[in-house]
This record gives structure tokens, sequence and C-alpha cells, in this order.
């Protein structure tokens, strides 16, 4: 058995081989290594730009954490109740990423189940936007961001976004 972590959400993960993506964020197998390799890069302080940036990411990924919890409520088969809820568990992971960023705590409604269409094929349509402006606002951030930290992070979001759009086509 062995041991590694994640750069990016710095969590531990338990198994014979090193995952092809975290199993808690979805980064992908590049950002996990040997437990006795990981090194966390400090954040540092924040320019103010970065900040903002960082702000109106956390939005966004504890709407669409919300947005997923709502939709496995109303998946109409065990894999939509499935992509829905792991959908809503790495969006909230990466909420917790960018407020330990930040250095906030993390919003109150972020595991509660949010607004979304009692027609399955309708949430899978909005989830796939979702994602989309995601990427889209993320590629943005990422030029804008000089602190390695969050370029790292902004950088892994967009690959992992880019992951989700697969699955909501």
């Amino acid at each position: 058995m062995n041991v590694y972590r994640c750069r990016i959400c710095g969590d531990p993960y338990l198994g014979s081989a090193r995952p092809s993506h975290c199993p808690f964020c979805g980064a992908h197998a590049k950002h996990i290594v040997p437990a006795a390799d990981y090194q966390p890069v400090p954040v540092g302080d924040l320019s103010k730009k970065s900040r903002e940036n960082l702000e109106r990411a956390l939005e966004l990924e504890v709407g669409n954490s919300t947005f997923y919890r709502g939709a496995a409520q109303v998946a109409d088969d065990e894999e939509g109740l499935a992509l829905f809820s792991a959908l809503a568990k790495v969006e909230a992971e990466h909420a917790s990423i960018l407020c330990k960023i930040l250095g906030i705590p993390k919003p109150e409604e972020l595991f509660e189940p949010g607004e979304c269409s009692p027609s399955h094929k309708e949430n899978l349509a909005e989830s796939h936007k979702r994602e989309g402006r995601a990427v889209k606002l993320y590629s943005r951030f990422l030029d804008e961001a000089i602190e390695e930290r969050v370029k790292l992070v902004l950088g892994a979001f967009i690959e992992i976004e880019s992951d989700h759009l697969g699955m909501s086509e």
C-alpha cells in the first residue's frame, strides 16, 4: 500500500498505484505525488485581482455544488444520481480549496441542495453550460494570475472542468 498526496487539494490517498485522478478534487495524475515527495505551494499575498477572481470562482463553485446536489435528488436513474452526487462533491472540494487560499471559512450553503430543473435531461444540459462557463472564466483568471499557487490551482480546475464537459454531453 502506498500513500499519495494531491498537490491541488492536499488530501492523502492510499492505494497500490497512483490514481489517474484525485478521488477528492478530480485533479489529473500529474498532480498526485508520493506523500514523501509532497511539498505544498505556499499562497503568499494575493493581488487584488487574484482575490477578486478567486472570490468569483468560489461563488461559481458553491453554485455548481448546490445545483448538483439538487440535480442528484431528481435524477431519473442510479447513474444520474451517482454522476450529480460525484460532481457535487468535487465542486465542494474546489470551493474548499478556494476558501483555504482566500483564508476564509467555507460558506454554510455549500452542502445544501440548490435549485434545478425537475428534468434530468435539462439538468444535464445545464451542467454542460455551467462547466463550459467555468472553463472560460478560469482560463481568463489564469491569464490574470501572478501567484504560483493560484496558477497551479486554476490550471488544474480548467483540466477538471473540461473533463466534466465530457460527462454532460
